[in-house]
């Protein structure tokens, strides 16, 4: 083959990785759109509920953010699921494997950017030994260090972490799940096996999982205001 030949050859596979690149950007940024409406579709789901109960609302918002929720899953089932399955037991059935972390010295801000790239609203604050110290949600961001006026730029992130830690066993049961995100009114839950952050569970990811019945529990208790 010619040095011709071979720059052609060349110039070809770039191209082709070149389109993979663009199409798996594509979707990525596809994923995160969903995923970011899902949660919006999530928390009006929240609010209605709580409307209804305390009397201020109707069951007809509710019943139309289910027929949100249903539409957006038949719309996106590649990132949804072919649909709840039936047969979900532990925290591992249900979970986001492999959760990113935000190191404990690293900046708010620098957080605040992973959490955008990533479509997240809350990111695990992992130390030096890879284990979980904690977990930052953007309300934290905002409540505990721009409100406050203090500098994203130079609070880290471990200065965020809350004091009390909720989490679960990945053989935990989806009883013991839901047990500590409505009694502590947590949205994100990290999933722990053998001392070492393996996942995390969002409301997201229970109303791809709970039937309508117990996601609206769960989205009543967790959203009803103290």
């Amino acid at each position: 083959m010619s040095i011709l030949d071979k720059a052609k050859a060349a110039a070809e596979r770039a191209q082709g990785q070149a389109r993979q690149g663009a199409a798996a950007g594509r979707a990525r940024l596809t994923e995160v759109q969903a995923r970011r409406h899902h949660a919006k579709l999530v928390r009006q789901l929240g609010t209605a509920c709580y409307a209804e109960h305390s009397g201020e609302g109707t069951h007809e918002p509710v019943a139309r953010a289910f027929a949100a929720l249903d539409a957006h899953a038949q719309a996106q089932p590649a990132m949804l699921g072919p649909g709840r399955p039936q047969a979900v037991r532990q925290a591992r059935d249900i979970m986001h494997p492999g959760a990113e972390c935000v190191g404990e010295g690293d900046t708010v801000a620098a957080a605040a950017q992973k959490m955008r790239d990533l479509g997240v609203g809350s990111l695990p604050i992992c130390g030096a030994d890879d284990r979980l110290h904690g977990i930052l949600t953007d309300r934290d961001i905002v409540m505990r260090c721009i409100a406050e006026d203090r500098d994203p730029a130079q609070v880290r992130a471990g200065d965020l972490a809350q004091e009390t830690l909720f989490w679960v066993e990945a053989t935990a049961g989806i009883g013991e799940v839901l047990h500590q995100m409505e009694d502590h009114r947590v949205k994100h839950l990290p999933v722990i096996e053998n001392h070492r952050l393996v996942g995390i569970i969002t409301e997201a990811d229970l109303a791809r999982h709970l039937d309508e019945h117990r996601l609206a529990e769960f989205v009543e208790k967790v959203y009803t205001t103290a």
